[in-house]
């Protein structure tokens, strides 16, 4: 249930940023870590966007430590490296909180504070799956649960890319779609071009590859519940782009940002629970997931 929980703030804190960003309230408390030189600062939507983010992560943190010290008790061996990393993240991701506003949203460093909230979710993630008592913590880089490794990577990729994309002021440098200013190829000398039509291209070659990962599902495994997740991430990769094209038509509405990112996370999820029963049956473990 802490595992779970924890998972779900998680995926709140970083909807929650998002939202703060599409909003422009990021420096809503232009100070660090007082808001406008209080605990609780005068009410003002922006101020309390960003004041929100924090509260939201002050509770993520003391569940991540509260998750992480039980499975450092639980965990055996090289395993105590993830919430032992967990740990070491959440800390970097603090000080990179209070840079970010005390620098005044530099692109690259705002981009570096979602990936390395990202990584901190998958390791949640990871946690609330394995608990290390009913569910011995398990990895697996072969196989199927190799490729799923790396769908994963490539969707880390993706949404990390979505988030300079959003941060450097290149979410309408193609502000048409599919086409990006009428062209199949546009130039690519601007900076902000060339970061939209890579994200894009990048969706483009998720779709694919899931799409072949589905196929495989139906033609090379006879599990039921893991073609159904595959079916799963193929439905959700598609509402994924169909929400990209929502996002590029409404100018950034920052509703359809934050469904954008809620989007990518699910996917996130549900690849690392089929990795995890790939991993459970590459390691031989006798229990399934739930």
């Amino acid at each position: 249930m802490l595992g779970k929980t924890t998972l779900g703030v998680f995926f709140t804190l970083l909807i929650w940023g998002n939202l703060v960003a599409g909003m422009k309230a990021g420096l809503g408390c232009p100070d660090w870590p007082l808001c406008h030189g209080s605990i609780l600062p005068p009410f003002n939507l922006d101020t309390y966007m960003e004041y929100g983010h924090r509260v939201i992560a002050s509770i993520a943190t003391i569940l991540l430590v509260w998750l992480s010290s039980r499975r450092l008790k639980s965990y055996r061996g090289a395993a105590k490296a993830v919430p032992a990393a967990a740990i070491g993240l959440i800390a970097l991701e603090i000080l990179l909180g209070g840079f970010v506003v005390l620098l005044g949203l530099p692109v690259q460093l705002t981009t570096i504070h979602f990936m390395v909230g990202l990584c901190m979710f998958t390791l949640v993630l990871y946690m609330a799956i394995f608990d290390g008592r009913r569910l011995e913590p398990a990895f697996s880089a072969s196989g199927t649960a190799g490729f799923l490794l790396g769908l994963g990577a490539l969707v880390f990729f993706q949404a990390s890319l979505g988030a300079y994309v959003r941060h450097s002021g290149s979410g309408l440098a193609c502000p048409d779609f599919p086409l990006c200013k009428g062209m199949v190829l546009p130039l690519l000398s601007d900076p902000r071009v060339l970061a939209q039509y890579s994200h894009r291209l990048s969706a483009y070659l998720i779709l694919a590859t899931v799409l072949v990962f589905y196929i495989y599902a139906l033609v090379g495994i006879g599990n039921e519940k893991f073609r159904k997740g595959a079916l799963l991430i193929l439905g959700l990769v598609a509402a994924q782009i169909i929400t990209g094209a929502v996002v590029v038509f409404s100018r950034l509405y920052f509703a359809a940002t934050a469904v954008h990112l809620a989007i990518a996370l699910l996917i996130i999820v549900v690849i690392g629970r089929l990795w995890a029963d790939e991993a459970v049956a590459g390691s031989g473990a006798s229990e399934a997931l739930p």
